[in-house]
């Protein structure tokens, strides 16, 4: 099982949002028996904050000057807040509840969905060219990629299937022999190991 990480993405957040999570991390920390020692400091933190609210509201209607200011100190309070996400995870034991308790959120962890589902609505059309061919597909959910493989039929236990991988659901197959007809199949490649191809389209080629 995965351990489980302290989100520190601030630089994301709007002024007020970064203002308002400063504040909620610097109140669960204070008096938390957990995290008795923060880095830096709760005053420390609480000076970075208080310098980042007066330079917001002196901005608003403020020059360059004062904009350049708030940035700075908006900079500064997101390097606080990060080195005490780096001593929440030091000291937060790995478990969920006490990591949650100093007011950081957590990382969301990737979990695997299986085997995805057989691809549907697979068409095999004529490309813009002689021996080309466009293959295409429904979007299967969860999918980061696609398997694209095809052969010449008739199929048997010896064809040879020649593999293309794609992150789109539609493909144009070219170098192929004109007049000759091919099989195709196609599958989502996603977290799971396993692939399920779609059913054997058999088509001729142009």
């Amino acid at each position: 099982m995965t351990n489980p990480k302290i989100s520190t993405g601030f630089s994301k957040l709007s002024d007020s949002n970064l203002l308002l999570k400063g504040t909620y991390i610097h109140t669960s920390l204070t008096g938390n028996v957990n995290f008795t020692t923060p880095t830096p400091t709760l005053p420390e933190l609480q000076v970075g904050i208080d310098n980042f609210d007066d330079s917001i509201n002196n901005s608003v209607e403020g020059n360059k000057a004062d904009t350049a200011l708030k940035n700075q100190y908006r900079d500064e309070l997101i390097e606080l807040l990060n080195n005490a996400g780096l001593y929440v995870q030091l000291n937060g034991k790995n478990n969920e509840n006490i990591l949650l308790s100093s007011g950081f959120d957590l990382q969301k962890t990737k979990s695997s969905i299986g085997a995805l589902p057989k691809a549907q609505n697979i068409k095999v059309m004529p490309g813009e060219g002689v021996g080309t061919v466009k293959v295409s597909f429904s979007s299967i959910p969860g999918a980061d990629s696609y398997l694209y493989e095809y052969t010449a039929a008739p199929v048997t236990t010896d064809s040879v299937w020649v593999p293309i991988t794609s992150t789109k659901t539609n493909l144009i197959i070219v170098s192929l022999t004109s007049g000759k007809q091919y099989a195709f199949k196609v599958a989502g490649v996603g977290s799971d190991p396993s692939q399920v191809f779609s059913d054997i389209l058999l088509s001729f080629v142009l």
